[in-house]
């Protein structure tokens, strides 16, 4: 009896134990089973709850393990790109954004984002590839095209950042926007060495705020390296007006007054200098000299040689007056006084100077001659064409002017030795060739005649003189066919050249072009009604056409 109870209990603690092993088994099985995958709209559901209550570690847990299912929903990844972005982690929301735009390649919004982490983080390479990808498919995005104009900028990419900043110009409104933008676009012209195109975008500046002193300056130093002197005198007169004006405006202003030969307006201005900044001045000398030199200019010879004469008693040192006091003398057509000055001068200065006045000398006693020769004394003239050369040997307008002298008095050979002299001295001279061409031409040689005046056209593309002599000599050659294209080639130069349009009349005529020589004469008439030559032959024709 009692063993069979003791079994039973058994049996019962048996069964028991099993079934609580077994309850334990289904227990642990569905504690390990998947949790039921959400759907996107579920998932975004619970990662704006979290978004909301601010649990971003929470967040990003959450949103990167279901993006490893749902690798192309863009929502949930923008969720987890808001995330980072407040949380201040960019390499992380970059890294996304770029997944994103592997995805859909044209989302906009995710590139604008992308675009500014690389500008921010400094990552410039990688900005500029976003940023042309959206001007590319948007070529009126103004954020894209403004970052690219820096980014072109900042890599020194002038021209592209010029254009970009034109585009950015076309959009704005505001005067000081533009303004500022100008600003950059001038200093890129600058860059790139496009001064005149720098000079235009300033003034367009000093347009919207004229009261910017610093932007006249820089128009004014743009205008000085360009030698446009107006320009320059317009800028220091108005800084004059804006900020008073102080003795170097005051200089800047007389120098710019002699430049542009306004010599009242110099004179002027440099007695001012003189008497403002008295005999104590550093420039005093200096204003002293100018003012002479206008004085020349001005045809007040003999005031400008008192005045020097007597600052050299005070300053005998002083070369500079020497050399204005020489010019006065030149003015004068006192050659003998101006040359003793020059010669004075030349003990007192070092070697290598002495040759340069030595050329000063040459060139006087040049101008010398022509005026002996213009008076009719040949030999004093050419006595002194060869004491100039003594100073200065390879004179080459010496030699030219002394071929031309000769011309005058048909002393055609010597004259043609001296244009030769000329040439192998200064080969790239036009006008030596012309000359030589002519004289040829005057003693009937006419092959060489073509030869010099073809030199003077190689030099010289432009000169018309030139061009139609060696049309001329074409004819005179009877090489009608290349005289007829020269002469058309004056024309383009010069189209209301009558002389030249009989000369091309004539050679189509000779060709028996009869309708281009009646188009032609008639074309010189219509220039030059008294052209008798034209006249005649047009008549002569018409009649005979008839």
């Amino acid at each position: 009896m009692n063993h069979n109870i003791l079994l039973i209990c058994a049996l019962i603690i048996f069964a028991f134990i099993i079934l609580r092993v077994y309850f334990l088994f289904l227990l642990n099985r569905e504690e390990k089973e998947e949790p039921k995958e959400l759907s996107v709209d579920e998932a975004l559901e619970r990662a704006r709850q979290l978004y909301n209550n601010g649990m971003h570690l929470e967040l990003q847990r959450f949103l990167k393990k279901e993006l490893t299912q749902k690798y192309n929903s863009l929502e949930l990844r923008k969720l987890l790109i808001q995330s980072y972005l407040e949380i201040g982690n960019t390499s992380l929301a970059a890294l996304h954004l770029e997944a994103i735009l592997k995805i859909d390649p044209s989302d906009d919004e995710a590139r604008q984002e992308l675009g500014k982490i690389y500008l921010d983080s400094g990552n410039k390479r990688k900005a500029l590839a976003v940023y042309e990808s959206i001007y590319k498919d948007n070529p009126s995005d103004i954020v894209a095209i403004k970052n690219l104009a820096q980014l072109y900028t900042d890599i020194a990419s002038a021209q592209k950042a010029i254009k970009m900043y034109n585009l950015l110009l076309e959009a704005e409104d505001d005067p000081q926007e533009i303004a500022k933008i100008k600003h950059t676009v001038a200093q890129l012209y600058l860059v790139e060495g496009y001064s005149d195109d720098a000079l235009k975008t300033y003034e367009e500046i000093a347009e919207l705020t004229p009261d910017d002193t610093d932007v006249v300056k820089i128009i004014s130093e743009l205008a000085y390296k360009k030698n446009d002197w107006n320009k320059c005198l317009e800028c220091y007169e108005k800084l004059g007006k804006t900020q008073g004006e102080d003795i170097e405006l005051l200089e800047k202003i007389a120098q710019m007054y002699f430049n542009i030969k306004q010599w009242d307006q110099a004179l002027i201005s440099y007695r001012k200098l003189i008497d403002l900044e008295g005999s104590q001045s550093v420039n005093y000398l200096h204003y002293q000299n100018r003012y002479c030199e206008i004085l020349i200019q001005k045809n007040q010879i003999q005031e400008a040689i008192d005045i020097l004469i007597n600052l050299i008693s005070d300053f005998p040192d002083e070369d500079s007056l020497a050399y204005t006091l020489a010019q006065a003398y030149v003015s004068l057509g006192e050659y003998e006084k101006a040359v003793d000055l020059y010669e004075n001068l030349i003990g007192n200065l070092p070697s290598e100077q002495t040759q340069i006045i030595r050329n000063y000398i040459s060139r006087i006693i040049c101008s010398w001659a022509i005026d002996l020769f213009k008076q009719g004394e040949y030999n004093k003239a050419f006595d002194k064409f060869i004491e100039g050369l003594k100073y200065d040997p390879d004179n080459s307008d010496i030699y030219y002017k002394l071929g031309r002298c000769n011309c005058d008095i048909k002393s055609y050979q010597d004259a043609i030795g001296h244009f030769k002299r000329a040439i192998s001295i200064s080969p790239q001279e036009s006008k030596y060739y012309f000359a030589l061409g002519y004289t040829y031409d005057e003693i009937g040689d006419i092959k060489n005649s073509k030869t010099a005046f073809f030199d003077a056209l190689n030099i010289d593309p432009l000169n018309i003189k030139a061009r139609k002599a060696y049309a001329l000599s074409l004819t005179k050659e009877l090489d009608y066919a290349k005289a007829i294209e020269q002469f058309l080639e004056v024309l383009k130069s010069a189209p209301d050249d009558a002389d030249t349009m009989y000369n091309l009349a004539l050679a189509y005529e000779i060709v028996d072009d009869k309708e281009k020589a009646v188009e032609y004469y008639k074309n010189a008439l219509a220039v030059q009604p008294d052209h008798q030559e034209a006249k005649h032959n047009l008549e002569l024709l018409t009649t005979e056409v008839g």
